[in-house]
């Protein structure tokens, strides 16, 4: 079966004492949005949005959401939280069977590291930039 990641950094943010609570510049909000309408012109239909809980990735997810005119649920997880590539490459692997289409919202450096390794990205995600991978899995715990 056919399985789609698609690893996208959350967009640009405010400056803030506390890291974790930062939210989107205005700039940022453009680039989510820029960034979901690019992937609502490929057709992809998603089954999940998951996110970092952090306010700037949830905010990037939820612009791609309605950008994407996705009616799903967005599932935030602290955990998600500056996480390494392996505990996102984690997260991914403990998908639903039924999910085979997902964005993944995350922050660098980990999810870069992850974009270079399952989406042959050569260099570190921008700001809402994505990188995304078709793979040929019966379940997401088959991801390498």
């Amino acid at each position: 079966m056919q399985r789609k990641v698609v690893l996208m950094r959350h967009g640009h943010a405010e400056e803030a004492a506390d890291d974790f609570s930062r939210s989107l510049s205005a700039l940022g909000v453009s680039q989510a949005r820029a960034a979901g309408s690019t992937l609502a012109a490929e057709g992809l239909e998603f089954d999940l949005i998951l996110t970092s809980s952090a306010p700037r990735a949830l905010a990037t997810a939820e612009c791609v959401a309605v950008a994407c005119s996705y009616g799903g649920a967005i599932r935030s997880e602290r955990a998600l939280y500056l996480a390494s590539e392996l505990h996102y490459l984690k997260a991914l692997r403990g998908l639903p069977e039924d999910v085979r289409n997902v964005v993944l919202v995350g922050h660098n450096p980990g999810l870069s590291v992850l974009a270079r390794l399952l989406c042959a990205h050569t260099r570190e995600l921008a700001p809402a930039e994505f990188a995304s991978a078709l793979f040929e899995l019966e379940d997401w715990s088959e991801l390498d």
